[in-house]
């Protein structure tokens, strides 16, 4: 679960401090979560945002194992809080 959580937290600050403006931190507000199969070895978590705007961030992640089938994937709603210029 922490693997994907930071996997869309980190796609998602990109997206919210993207441009010129003063950094911005984002707070989870929703996440689902569904476990595919055991996993054993290695994870690799990616994540892309899947839509949103400049304070709400949409996005989807995928935990592979080694042999990159999908152990579990995750959709998050992330808020981007602080000054926006």
């Amino acid at each position: 679960m922490a693997q994907l959580d930071e996997a869309m937290v980190q796609v998602a600050l990109l997206r919210v401090n993207a441009g010129d403006q003063a950094p911005r931190e984002v707070v989870a507000v929703d996440m689902h979560l569904s476990f595919i199969q055991p996993a054993a070895g290695p994870l690799v978590a990616t994540a892309q945002v899947v839509g949103g705007g400049k304070t709400m961030v949409f996005c989807e992640a995928q935990l592979r194992n080694a042999e990159g089938a999908v152990a579990a994937q995750a959709m998050g709603t992330y808020r981007a809080q602080g000054h926006q210029r």
